[in-house]
């Protein structure tokens, strides 16, 4: 095999292994123009040149996660530095405390039966993202009781995440993909390995693929059984018990 066919090689293993975690709709993604994503139906998903067109940095897409059964394949605690557009140099000094606040996050999860190796981290530029991802999809609805559950476990409750809108909108949150450079600090989001030793104001952009190889998504009755197990109410079976 020559040089460009170990490349193609590569490029293909590494968009198996990204699609294999970040599942979105198959009938539609975002692409982002002039500032702003736009919805691109009936042109299929996260293809593979779309896949290579993000990596490379010459074009940046989002995903959308709901599918027409109202779940989704992962979950993502969105650990940002507010607001965003207040730059580089202040983003930096903030960064320590939004260390902490994803540590917390994570010392619930593994509280509630998580490992390390099941919960993915991302540094976006402006803070971290935590991902769970699941073996097959969960109730939207379910999986966001439980996510609100671990934020106000962890004394966090201001802290966003995905899913949040589980009805409204037609496909879901939509959730932009990592490895894209943020249109605010215009440094580009990797994937992280070790938070305690990683060095915001000093790091290698390059993605590294082998650190998605080492997640294992988890089963989705991990999201139900914890639930039940703590007695948490939807947000529909709230509505509805506030109603009777």
């Amino acid at each position: 095999m020559g040089r460009e066919g170990q490349e193609e090689a590569i490029n293909r293993r590494n968009y198996e292994t990204f699609i294999a975690l970040y599942r979105g709709r198959e009938d539609v993604i975002a692409e982002l123009r002039d500032g702003k994503y736009h919805p691109l139906l009936g042109m299929g998903g996260l293809t593979f040149e779309r896949f290579q067109e993000h990596v490379k940095l010459e074009k940046t897409y989002a995903i959308y996660n709901r599918d027409n059964e109202g779940r989704v394949h992962f979950g993502l605690f969105d650990v940002d530095v507010l607001p965003r557009t207040m730059g580089w140099k202040k983003i930096l000094a903030a960064l320590d405390e939004k260390r902490e606040e994803t540590k917390r996050i994570m010392a619930t999860l593994e509280k509630l039966g998580l490992k390390r190796k099941n919960i993915l981290l991302e540094f976006p530029t402006v803070g971290y993202h935590i991902l769970v991802f699941f073996t097959k999809p969960v109730a939207a609805g379910v999986l966001k009781r439980l996510m609100t559950f671990v934020l106000e476990d962890a004394s966090l409750p201001h802290i966003p995440f995905y899913p949040h809108d589980i009805t409204e909108r037609p496909w879901g949150d939509r959730v932009p993909l990592p490895l894209r450079v943020n249109q605010n600090t215009g440094k580009r989001s990797v994937f992280l390995r070790d938070l305690d030793v990683f060095d915001p104001e000093n790091y290698d952009e390059v993605p590294d693929f082998s650190i998605l190889e080492e997640v294992e998504p988890v089963d989705e009755s991990w999201v139900t059984t914890v639930v039940s197990r703590l007695g948490l109410k939807t947000p529909l079976e709230a509505e509805f018990n506030k109603n009777l």
